[in-house]
């Protein structure tokens, strides 16, 4: 199961009055002591989109960061680095996605914690991919943390995501094992540029909501 994706934006950068624009709304903000991230969700029946900046470049190139990438990744204007994130979660009922994977300890997570990251993400040109420390949907969160999703725009699961990757960067191992394993389905196409495009069921029958980065959102 995809639990997150994600993309790196500007601080409070405008993608979020796009979202606003969409008719969503922040489910959380939180910030990542000593990783130097910040980011906003936006929570959906089955999983949630988060946009995130970095805040502490300090912290963000540390030893124990370093190796995510994650400053590079936020500097995917200029040096061609996939601005996206893949996290999936562990199901309970199947086997669990086997990608090889490095062990990353950031400073927020409680002690003896841990997140199983891909070795394929070592290449920035590759999504940031890795196995996220959560176990449920956010529709089975208690209600005070998940808030009313976004049914009150008439929006409820994710159905698709299609990410799309440029030719001299083909998906890697991992990506492809994603795309064939996990649910909502994720395509994988190519493009001259990176793109995410997430499609997400409309409630009341009208048209899917339509999320497109780094382009606008808009309804189809």
């Amino acid at each position: 199961m995809i639990d997150h994706v994600s993309m790196f934006i500007e601080p409070d950068g405008p993608e979020i009055a796009r979202m606003e624009a969409a008719g969503l709304v922040e489910t959380y903000r939180r910030s990542h002591p000593g990783q130097g991230t910040r980011n906003v969700c936006y929570c959906f029946d089955n999983l949630f989109l988060e946009l995130l900046w970095v805040d502490e470049p300090d912290a963000a190139r540390s030893a124990t960061i370093a190796r995510t990438r994650l400053y590079e990744r936020s500097l995917w204007r200029t040096n061609g680095a996939c601005p996206f994130g893949i996290a999936w979660r562990r199901p309970s009922l199947h086997p669990a996605l086997t990608v090889p994977t490095w062990t990353f300890t950031p400073p927020y997570l409680p002690d003896g914690m841990s997140i199983p990251v891909a070795t394929d993400s070592d290449d920035v040109r590759q999504p940031m991919m890795f196995e996220s420390p959560g176990a449920a949907a956010p529709i089975e969160w208690p209600p005070e943390k998940r808030g009313s999703l976004q049914h009150d725009a008439g929006f409820g699961v994710v159905r698709e995501i299609l990410l799309m990757m440029p030719p001299e960067s083909p998906p890697s191992a991992a990506l492809q094992a994603i795309g064939a394993r996990c649910v909502p389905h994720l395509r994988l196409g190519q493009s001259s540029m990176y793109a995410m495009h997430i499609r997400v069921a409309s409630l009341n029958q009208k048209p899917d909501l339509m999320l497109s980065f780094p382009l606008q959102a808009s309804t189809d």
